[in-house]
Protein backbone atom coordinates (compact mmCIF):
# COMPACT_ATOMS: atom_id res chain seq x y z
CA UNK A 1 0.00 0.00 0.00
CA UNK A 2 1.36 3.39 -0.92
CA UNK A 3 1.18 6.22 1.59
CA UNK A 4 0.62 9.87 0.87
CA UNK A 5 3.52 12.18 1.71
CA UNK A 6 3.05 14.10 4.88
CA UNK A 7 1.08 17.27 4.24
CA UNK A 8 3.26 18.96 6.82
CA UNK A 9 6.40 18.06 4.85
CA UNK A 10 4.76 19.27 1.65
CA UNK A 11 4.01 22.64 3.22
CA UNK A 12 7.57 22.81 4.55
CA UNK A 13 8.98 22.07 1.10
CA UNK A 14 6.77 24.68 -0.53
CA UNK A 15 7.76 27.29 2.03
CA UNK A 16 11.43 26.48 1.55
CA UNK A 17 11.14 26.69 -2.22
CA UNK A 18 9.50 30.07 -1.98
CA UNK A 19 12.20 31.23 0.46
CA UNK A 20 15.02 30.14 -1.84
CA UNK A 21 13.42 31.77 -4.89
CA UNK A 22 12.99 35.05 -3.04
CA UNK A 23 16.56 34.96 -1.76
CA UNK A 24 17.85 34.30 -5.28
CA UNK A 25 16.15 37.44 -6.59
CA UNK A 26 17.19 39.75 -3.77
CA UNK A 27 20.76 38.56 -3.14
CA UNK A 28 21.75 36.15 -5.91
CA UNK A 29 25.45 36.01 -4.93
CA UNK A 30 25.38 35.87 -1.14
CA UNK A 31 23.89 32.38 -0.97
CA UNK A 32 25.35 31.87 2.47
CA UNK A 33 22.72 34.25 3.80
CA UNK A 34 19.83 32.07 2.61
CA UNK A 35 17.96 30.75 5.64
CA UNK A 36 18.58 27.04 6.16
CA UNK A 37 15.67 24.62 5.92
CA UNK A 38 14.33 23.24 9.21
CA UNK A 39 16.13 19.99 10.05
CA UNK A 40 14.22 17.02 11.44
CA UNK A 41 16.22 15.67 14.37
CA UNK A 42 16.85 11.95 13.95
CA UNK A 43 19.33 11.29 16.74
CA UNK A 44 18.91 12.06 20.40
CA UNK A 45 21.31 12.53 23.29
CA UNK A 46 19.54 9.92 25.42
CA UNK A 47 19.50 7.22 22.68
CA UNK A 48 22.97 5.83 22.07
CA UNK A 49 23.82 3.79 18.99
CA UNK A 50 24.04 0.79 21.27
CA UNK A 51 20.38 1.20 22.33
CA UNK A 52 18.33 -1.78 21.19
CA UNK A 53 15.76 0.49 19.48
CA UNK A 54 18.25 2.99 18.00
CA UNK A 55 17.54 2.20 14.35
CA UNK A 56 13.76 2.15 14.81
CA UNK A 57 13.80 5.44 16.71
CA UNK A 58 15.92 6.97 13.98
CA UNK A 59 13.55 5.74 11.27
CA UNK A 60 10.35 7.01 12.90
CA UNK A 61 12.06 10.34 13.56
CA UNK A 62 13.14 10.58 9.91
CA UNK A 63 9.55 9.96 8.84
CA UNK A 64 8.25 12.55 11.31
CA UNK A 65 6.08 9.99 13.08
CA UNK A 66 7.59 10.39 16.55
CA UNK A 67 9.57 13.50 17.39
CA UNK A 68 11.87 14.31 20.26
CA UNK A 69 11.73 17.03 22.88
CA UNK A 70 13.13 20.55 22.85
CA UNK A 71 15.99 19.53 25.13
CA UNK A 72 17.26 17.08 22.49
CA UNK A 73 15.98 13.95 24.21
CA UNK A 74 13.66 11.21 23.00
CA UNK A 75 12.82 9.73 26.42
CA UNK A 76 12.81 6.11 25.19
CA UNK A 77 11.63 4.70 28.52
CA UNK A 78 8.66 7.06 28.91
CA UNK A 79 5.19 5.56 28.69
CA UNK A 80 3.03 6.39 25.68
CA UNK A 81 -0.35 8.01 26.30
CA UNK A 82 -3.54 7.60 24.32
CA UNK A 83 -3.21 11.10 22.88
CA UNK A 84 0.37 10.41 21.80
CA UNK A 85 -0.39 7.07 20.17
CA UNK A 86 -3.38 8.57 18.36
CA UNK A 87 -1.01 11.21 17.01
CA UNK A 88 1.60 8.65 15.92
CA UNK A 89 -0.94 6.52 14.04
CA UNK A 90 -2.59 9.55 12.47
CA UNK A 91 0.80 10.53 11.04
CA UNK A 92 1.20 7.04 9.55
CA UNK A 93 -2.12 7.32 7.73
CA UNK A 94 -1.92 11.08 7.03
CA UNK A 95 -5.60 11.06 6.07
CA UNK A 96 -7.82 14.07 5.46
CA UNK A 97 -10.83 12.24 6.94
CA UNK A 98 -12.18 13.54 10.24
CA UNK A 99 -15.06 12.29 12.39
CA UNK A 100 -17.88 14.58 13.46
CA UNK A 101 -18.23 12.79 16.82
CA UNK A 102 -15.94 13.69 19.68
CA UNK A 103 -15.15 12.87 23.30
CA UNK A 104 -16.39 15.05 26.14
CA UNK A 105 -12.90 15.39 27.65
CA UNK A 106 -11.11 16.33 24.39
CA UNK A 107 -11.76 19.94 23.48
CA UNK A 108 -11.42 21.41 20.02
CA UNK A 109 -8.26 23.17 21.21
CA UNK A 110 -6.62 20.03 22.60
CA UNK A 111 -3.27 19.42 20.88
CA UNK A 112 -4.30 15.87 19.86
CA UNK A 113 -7.90 16.65 18.91
CA UNK A 114 -7.27 16.49 15.16
CA UNK A 115 -5.41 13.18 15.41
CA UNK A 116 -8.13 11.64 17.59
CA UNK A 117 -10.83 12.69 15.13
CA UNK A 118 -8.79 11.17 12.32
CA UNK A 119 -8.55 7.95 14.32
CA UNK A 120 -12.31 7.93 14.83
CA UNK A 121 -12.89 8.52 11.12
CA UNK A 122 -10.55 5.70 10.08
CA UNK A 123 -11.81 3.33 12.77
CA UNK A 124 -8.62 2.58 14.67
CA UNK A 125 -10.27 4.45 17.54
CA UNK A 126 -13.88 3.50 18.30
CA UNK A 127 -16.22 5.48 20.57
CA UNK A 128 -17.81 2.30 21.92
CA UNK A 129 -14.50 1.17 23.40
CA UNK A 130 -14.61 4.00 25.94
CA UNK A 131 -17.02 4.51 28.83
CA UNK A 132 -18.99 7.69 29.49
CA UNK A 133 -17.72 9.18 26.22
CA UNK A 134 -14.39 9.95 27.89
CA UNK A 135 -11.11 9.34 26.07
CA UNK A 136 -8.72 10.04 28.96
CA UNK A 137 -6.05 11.39 26.59
CA UNK A 138 -3.29 11.41 29.22
CA UNK A 139 -3.85 7.80 30.27
CA UNK A 140 -0.96 5.47 29.31
CA UNK A 141 -1.85 3.04 26.54
CA UNK A 142 -2.14 -0.60 27.58
CA UNK A 143 -0.80 -3.35 25.34
CA UNK A 144 -4.34 -4.67 24.95
CA UNK A 145 -5.58 -1.27 23.77
CA UNK A 146 -2.60 -0.88 21.47
CA UNK A 147 -3.35 -4.26 19.88
CA UNK A 148 -6.92 -3.16 19.29
CA UNK A 149 -5.93 0.13 17.64
CA UNK A 150 -3.29 -1.50 15.48
CA UNK A 151 -5.55 -4.34 14.31
CA UNK A 152 -8.37 -1.90 13.54
CA UNK A 153 -5.89 0.28 11.65
CA UNK A 154 -4.86 -2.68 9.52
CA UNK A 155 -8.53 -3.49 8.90
CA UNK A 156 -8.94 0.01 7.50
CA UNK A 157 -5.99 -0.57 5.17
CA UNK A 158 -7.06 -4.09 4.13
CA UNK A 159 -10.53 -5.55 4.72
CA UNK A 160 -9.09 -9.07 5.09
CA UNK A 161 -7.54 -8.04 8.39
CA UNK A 162 -11.06 -7.15 9.48
CA UNK A 163 -12.21 -10.64 8.45
CA UNK A 164 -9.42 -12.14 10.54
CA UNK A 165 -10.62 -10.17 13.57
CA UNK A 166 -14.18 -11.39 13.00
CA UNK A 167 -13.07 -15.03 12.63
CA UNK A 168 -11.07 -14.97 15.86
CA UNK A 169 -13.93 -13.18 17.63
CA UNK A 170 -16.80 -15.39 16.54
CA UNK A 171 -15.24 -18.86 16.75
CA UNK A 172 -15.44 -21.07 19.84
CA UNK A 173 -12.29 -22.83 18.58
CA UNK A 174 -10.02 -19.78 18.77
CA UNK A 175 -6.84 -20.18 20.82
CA UNK A 176 -4.50 -17.25 21.44
CA UNK A 177 -1.10 -18.63 22.56
CA UNK A 178 -0.55 -16.49 25.65
CA UNK A 179 -0.71 -17.65 29.29
CA UNK A 180 -3.57 -15.23 29.94
CA UNK A 181 -5.81 -17.05 27.45
CA UNK A 182 -6.49 -19.91 29.87
CA UNK A 183 -5.17 -18.27 33.03
CA UNK A 184 -7.16 -15.03 32.97
CA UNK A 185 -5.95 -11.48 33.37
CA UNK A 186 -7.09 -10.35 29.94
CA UNK A 187 -10.24 -8.72 28.64
CA UNK A 188 -11.77 -11.40 26.41
CA UNK A 189 -12.87 -8.71 23.97
CA UNK A 190 -9.20 -7.86 23.38
CA UNK A 191 -8.15 -11.42 22.53
CA UNK A 192 -8.88 -11.32 18.76
CA UNK A 193 -6.90 -8.09 18.43
CA UNK A 194 -4.04 -9.49 20.48
CA UNK A 195 -4.16 -12.52 18.19
CA UNK A 196 -3.75 -10.34 15.10
CA UNK A 197 -0.92 -8.37 16.73
CA UNK A 198 0.87 -11.60 17.69
CA UNK A 199 0.11 -13.31 14.40
CA UNK A 200 1.86 -10.68 12.31
CA UNK A 201 4.57 -9.89 14.86
CA UNK A 202 3.57 -6.37 15.88
CA UNK A 203 3.84 -7.27 19.55
CA UNK A 204 5.20 -10.34 21.30
CA UNK A 205 5.26 -11.91 24.72
CA UNK A 206 7.89 -11.40 27.40
CA UNK A 207 10.52 -13.86 28.62
CA UNK A 208 7.91 -15.61 30.76
CA UNK A 209 5.69 -15.78 27.64
CA UNK A 210 3.04 -13.54 29.20
CA UNK A 211 1.56 -10.87 26.96
CA UNK A 212 0.73 -8.54 29.86
CA UNK A 213 -2.27 -6.92 28.17
CA UNK A 214 -2.68 -4.41 31.00
CA UNK A 215 0.97 -3.39 30.86
CA UNK A 216 2.13 -0.17 29.24
CA UNK A 217 4.42 0.50 26.29
CA UNK A 218 7.45 2.78 26.07
CA UNK A 219 8.39 5.25 23.37
CA UNK A 220 11.26 2.97 22.35
CA UNK A 221 8.91 0.00 21.96
CA UNK A 222 6.42 2.10 20.01
CA UNK A 223 9.10 3.10 17.51
CA UNK A 224 9.67 -0.56 16.69
CA UNK A 225 5.93 -1.30 16.61
CA UNK A 226 5.26 1.55 14.16
CA UNK A 227 7.95 0.29 11.77
CA UNK A 228 6.42 -3.19 11.86
CA UNK A 229 2.94 -1.73 11.43
CA UNK A 230 3.92 0.17 8.28
CA UNK A 231 5.48 -2.99 6.86
CA UNK A 232 2.30 -4.97 7.64
CA UNK A 233 0.19 -2.39 5.83
CA UNK A 234 2.02 -3.28 2.62
CA UNK A 235 1.18 -6.97 3.02
CA UNK A 236 -1.89 -9.18 3.31
CA UNK A 237 -2.85 -11.43 6.24
CA UNK A 238 -1.89 -14.50 4.18
CA UNK A 239 1.73 -13.28 4.20
CA UNK A 240 1.99 -14.06 7.92
CA UNK A 241 2.22 -17.74 8.85
CA UNK A 242 1.33 -17.07 12.48
CA UNK A 243 -1.92 -15.33 11.60
CA UNK A 244 -2.76 -18.05 9.07
CA UNK A 245 -2.35 -20.63 11.84
CA UNK A 246 -4.65 -18.72 14.18
CA UNK A 247 -7.29 -18.37 11.48
CA UNK A 248 -7.12 -22.06 10.53
CA UNK A 249 -7.49 -23.10 14.16
CA UNK A 250 -10.47 -20.77 14.57
CA UNK A 251 -12.10 -22.33 11.51
CA UNK A 252 -11.23 -26.03 11.86
CA UNK A 253 -9.64 -26.63 15.27
CA UNK A 254 -6.22 -27.38 13.76
CA UNK A 255 -3.29 -25.66 12.02
CA UNK A 256 -2.18 -28.75 10.06
CA UNK A 257 -2.49 -27.24 6.58
CA UNK A 258 -0.56 -24.09 7.46
CA UNK A 259 2.33 -25.58 9.42
CA UNK A 260 2.85 -29.02 7.86
CA UNK A 261 3.14 -30.59 4.41
CA UNK A 262 0.00 -32.64 4.93
CA UNK A 263 -2.83 -32.02 2.48
CA UNK A 264 -6.53 -32.60 2.85
CA UNK A 265 -8.06 -35.52 0.94
CA UNK A 266 -11.52 -35.81 -0.53
CA UNK A 267 -12.73 -36.61 2.98
CA UNK A 268 -13.27 -34.20 5.82
CA UNK A 269 -10.53 -32.83 8.05
CA UNK A 270 -10.46 -32.51 11.83
CA UNK A 271 -13.52 -30.28 11.65
CA UNK A 272 -15.49 -33.42 10.73
CA UNK A 273 -14.91 -35.07 14.11
CA UNK A 274 -14.46 -32.25 16.62
CA UNK A 275 -16.53 -32.91 19.72
CA UNK A 276 -17.88 -36.23 18.38
CA UNK A 277 -17.61 -39.33 20.60
CA UNK A 278 -15.10 -42.10 19.97
CA UNK A 279 -15.61 -45.17 22.17
CA UNK A 280 -12.41 -46.94 23.21
CA UNK A 281 -11.93 -50.54 22.08
CA UNK A 282 -11.34 -51.74 25.64
CA UNK A 283 -14.48 -49.92 26.76
CA UNK A 284 -12.58 -47.75 29.22
CA UNK A 285 -14.43 -44.66 28.12
CA UNK A 286 -15.41 -42.21 25.42
CA UNK A 287 -13.13 -39.50 24.04
CA UNK A 288 -13.55 -36.51 21.76
CA UNK A 289 -10.96 -34.35 20.01
CA UNK A 290 -11.40 -30.63 20.66
CA UNK A 291 -8.19 -29.29 19.05
CA UNK A 292 -5.20 -30.68 17.14
CA UNK A 293 -2.25 -28.27 17.22
CA UNK A 294 0.73 -29.20 15.01
CA UNK A 295 4.29 -28.06 15.70
CA UNK A 296 6.85 -28.47 12.92
CA UNK A 297 9.77 -30.25 14.60
CA UNK A 298 11.19 -31.72 11.39
CA UNK A 299 14.15 -29.33 11.47
CA UNK A 300 16.62 -27.91 14.02
CA UNK A 301 14.08 -25.48 15.51
CA UNK A 302 10.38 -25.94 16.30
CA UNK A 303 8.14 -23.83 14.08
CA UNK A 304 4.65 -22.58 14.90
CA UNK A 305 3.07 -19.62 16.62
CA UNK A 306 2.01 -22.21 19.24
CA UNK A 307 5.51 -23.63 19.88
CA UNK A 308 6.15 -21.72 23.12
CA UNK A 309 2.79 -22.85 24.43
CA UNK A 310 3.79 -26.53 24.34
CA UNK A 311 7.54 -27.02 23.87
CA UNK A 312 10.23 -26.31 26.44
CA UNK A 313 13.24 -25.97 24.15
CA UNK A 314 15.70 -26.01 27.06
CA UNK A 315 14.66 -29.39 28.43
CA UNK A 316 12.99 -31.25 25.58
CA UNK A 317 13.57 -29.22 22.44
CA UNK A 318 16.14 -31.53 20.87
CA UNK A 319 14.43 -34.84 21.66
CA UNK A 320 12.34 -34.99 18.48
CA UNK A 321 14.07 -32.32 16.40
CA UNK A 322 15.67 -33.20 13.05
CA UNK A 323 13.93 -36.58 12.96
CA UNK A 324 11.33 -35.77 10.31
CA UNK A 325 8.47 -35.65 12.83
CA UNK A 326 5.59 -33.32 13.56
CA UNK A 327 4.36 -33.09 17.10
CA UNK A 328 0.59 -33.01 17.55
CA UNK A 329 -0.82 -31.55 20.73
CA UNK A 330 -4.33 -32.87 21.12
CA UNK A 331 -6.91 -31.39 23.43
CA UNK A 332 -9.19 -34.21 24.49
CA UNK A 333 -12.40 -34.52 26.40
CA UNK A 334 -12.62 -37.92 28.06
CA UNK A 335 -15.38 -39.57 30.06
CA UNK A 336 -14.26 -42.89 31.61
CA UNK A 337 -16.60 -45.82 32.03
CA UNK A 338 -14.59 -46.97 35.07
CA UNK A 339 -11.61 -45.74 37.07
CA UNK A 340 -8.71 -45.93 34.62
CA UNK A 341 -5.06 -44.94 34.40
CA UNK A 342 -3.41 -42.99 31.62
CA UNK A 343 -1.80 -46.19 30.35
CA UNK A 344 -5.20 -47.89 30.12
CA UNK A 345 -6.41 -44.96 28.06
CA UNK A 346 -3.41 -45.26 25.75
CA UNK A 347 -3.96 -48.97 25.25
CA UNK A 348 -7.63 -48.61 24.59
CA UNK A 349 -7.96 -46.85 21.28
CA UNK A 350 -6.70 -45.38 18.05
CA UNK A 351 -3.56 -43.29 18.58
CA UNK A 352 -5.20 -40.03 17.53
CA UNK A 353 -7.94 -40.31 20.15
CA UNK A 354 -5.68 -41.26 23.07
CA UNK A 355 -2.24 -40.50 24.47
CA UNK A 356 -0.51 -41.04 27.79
CA UNK A 357 2.29 -38.60 26.95
CA UNK A 358 1.62 -35.38 28.82
CA UNK A 359 2.65 -31.88 27.86
CA UNK A 360 5.84 -30.67 29.55
CA UNK A 361 5.05 -29.77 33.16
CA UNK A 362 6.56 -26.28 32.86
CA UNK A 363 4.20 -25.51 29.97
CA UNK A 364 1.19 -26.80 31.85
CA UNK A 365 2.03 -24.35 34.62
CA UNK A 366 3.03 -21.40 32.40
CA UNK A 367 0.02 -21.58 30.09
CA UNK A 368 -2.49 -22.99 32.58
CA UNK A 369 -3.17 -26.03 30.40
CA UNK A 370 -5.59 -28.65 31.66
CA UNK A 371 -3.77 -31.95 32.19
CA UNK A 372 -3.68 -34.97 34.51
CA UNK A 373 -1.08 -34.58 37.23
CA UNK A 374 0.84 -37.84 36.78
CA UNK A 375 0.96 -40.97 34.64
CA UNK A 376 1.14 -43.42 37.55
CA UNK A 377 -2.26 -43.18 39.25
CA UNK A 378 -5.83 -43.67 38.18
CA UNK A 379 -6.29 -40.05 37.24
CA UNK A 380 -9.54 -40.63 35.37
CA UNK A 381 -12.44 -41.41 37.69
CA UNK A 382 -15.70 -42.93 36.56
CA UNK A 383 -18.54 -40.47 36.22
CA UNK A 384 -16.38 -37.40 35.74
CA UNK A 385 -15.60 -35.74 32.40
CA UNK A 386 -12.01 -34.57 31.90
CA UNK A 387 -10.52 -32.10 29.47
CA UNK A 388 -6.77 -32.36 28.97
CA UNK A 389 -3.85 -31.84 26.57
CA UNK A 390 -1.57 -34.68 25.49
CA UNK A 391 1.18 -35.27 22.94
CA UNK A 392 1.23 -37.39 19.82
CA UNK A 393 3.20 -37.30 16.60
CA UNK A 394 3.46 -38.25 12.92
CA UNK A 395 6.24 -38.17 10.34
CA UNK A 396 6.52 -36.09 7.20
CA UNK A 397 7.49 -38.75 4.67
CA UNK A 398 5.67 -38.88 1.36
CA UNK A 399 2.61 -41.09 1.63
CA UNK A 400 2.22 -40.63 5.39
CA UNK A 401 -1.37 -40.39 6.64
CA UNK A 402 -3.17 -38.75 9.52
CA UNK A 403 -6.60 -40.30 9.86
CA UNK A 404 -9.20 -41.63 12.31
CA UNK A 405 -12.94 -41.59 12.84
CA UNK A 406 -15.64 -41.01 15.41
CA UNK A 407 -18.38 -43.50 16.40
CA UNK A 408 -20.78 -42.15 13.77
CA UNK A 409 -18.31 -42.85 10.97
CA UNK A 410 -17.27 -39.24 10.41
CA UNK A 411 -13.52 -38.93 9.92
CA UNK A 412 -10.47 -36.79 9.29
CA UNK A 413 -8.02 -37.81 6.59
CA UNK A 414 -4.82 -36.04 5.51
CA UNK A 415 -1.85 -37.31 3.50
CA UNK A 416 1.63 -36.16 2.54
CA UNK A 417 1.62 -36.10 -1.28
CA UNK A 418 4.00 -38.53 -3.02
Amino acid sequence: MLHKKSSRNNLMAKALAASVMTAAVVIPVATENVEAAPVIKTTFKDVAKSHWAYESIKRVAEKGLVTGYEDGTYKPSAQVTRAEFATFLSRVFDSSERATVSFSDVSNTHWANDAIKEGLALGFIKVEDFSNNKFDPNKPMTRGEMSRWLANGLAHANADYGKAIEELTNSSLTIIPIPEFYGGGVNKKDLPYIGVALGIGLLSGYEDFKFKPNGNTTRAEVATILIRFMDAMKKTPSDFTGLKELREVAETGTNILTISNYKKTKYTGYEGVLGKPHTYLNKTGVATIEHAIFIDTTGPKPKSIFKDMFINEKTEGAILLNKGLYRIYYEYTFKPSRDVSLQSVKNGSDMHFASNVMVDKSKIEQFNLSSPKTTSKNEFLKGETYRYWALNGVDNRAGSEVTSHADDGSLFYYVVPK
